[in-house]
C-alpha cells in the first residue's frame, strides 16, 4: 500500500514542500499497521524500519489496547479507517486518505510517549482526528489546494480553521463518551501538548493548543458528562 498521503501530510506539518515530499517517497516513511501489531503472539514488539533496524520496542499489550480503543471509536463514529504508528520525535497525530480514498489515522511514537497509558487522553486525540475525516475537513483542504495548481502543501496552508478544530473537538469528545472513555481525557491531552508547545514543540504549528481551547474543552466535558 502506498502511503504518499501520510507522507505528504507529515511533510506539510514540518513545512516541507510537495516536491520534496514526493521525492522522499522513493524510500518511503516507516509506518506500522496497528491492526496487524495487535495480532502479534509475542510479549514485546520490535518495530523495524526498511533497513531492518529496530527503531522502537513496545509491549504487545500496548498495540492490543490501542487497537481496541480505535475500534470502539470507529463504532461510535460509524466510520471505517485504519490506524498506523509512525516515527516522529515531536508528538503528533494526523488524519489523511490513502491512495484509494481509504480513511487513515496516524499517531507517532512521541505522542504515545507523551500520553503514556492514559487511554482516555488517547481516545480524545484519536477521536478528534476521526472527526476531521468524518466532517471531510482534510479532503476539503486538499480539494482547495488542487484547484489552485500553484499552491504547495505546506504547514501554513494545510492548517484547519478554528471552526474546524472546534467541530472536531466536539464530535471527537462525543464519540469518546459513547466508546466508554472519560471526556476529561481530551482536556489532559491538550494540557500536555500546551506545556510542550511552550517549549517549542512542533505539534503547536498544526494543532494549536491554548488556554482558550483547554477552557472550552473543560466546559464541553462538563456539559457532556451531565
Amino acid at each position: 500500500m502506498k502511503l504518499i498521503h501520510i507522507l505528504l501530510l507529515a511533510c506539510a506539518l514540518a513545512g516541507i514542500s510537495l516536491q520534496s515530499a514526493t521525492a522522499a517517497t522513493a524510500q518511503g516513511p516507516t509506518v506500522w499497521l496497528v491492526r496487524e501489531l495487535a495480532k502479534a503472539p509475542t510479549d514485546t514488539l520490535p518495530l523495524r524500519d526498511a533497513r531492518d533496524r529496530v527503531v522502537k520496542t513496545i509491549p504487545s499489550s500496548q498495540a492490543v489496547y490501542l487497537y481496541a480503543l480505535f475500534t470502539g471509536l470507529l463504532e461510535a463514529a460509524e466510520l471505517e479507517a485504519e490506524l498506523y504508528l509512525i516515527e516522529g520525535k515531536d508528538p503528533n497525530a494526523m488524519a489523511t486518505l490513502g491512495e484509494k480514498g481509504e480513511n487513515i489515522i496516524a499517531i507517532n511514537f512521541a505522542m504515545l510517549d507523551l500520553l503514556g497509558d492514559d487511554l482516555h487522553a488517547l481516545a480524545g486525540v484519536i477521536g478528534h482526528e476521526l472527526a476531521h475525516l468524518k466532517l471531510n475537513h482534510y479532503q476539503d483542504k486538499i480539494d482547495a489546494l488542487q484547484r489552485n495548481q500553484n499552491s504547495m502543501i505546506t504547514a501554513e496552508n494545510t492548517k484547519y480553521s478554528r471552526d474546524n478544530e472546534r467541530e472536531a473537538d466536539y464530535l471527537g469528545m462525543i464519540w469518546s463518551i459513547e466508546a466508554g472513555y472519560d471526556p476529561e481525557g481530551a482536556v489532559r491531552a491538550q494540557e500536555a501538548l500546551y506545556k510542550l508547545a511552550r517549549h517549542g514543540g512542533m505539534f503547536v504549528g498544526s494543532h494549536p493548543s491554548s488556554i482558550e481551547r483547554i477552557t472550552v474543552l473543560k466546559s464541553l466535558a462538563r456539559r457532556l458528562k451531565k
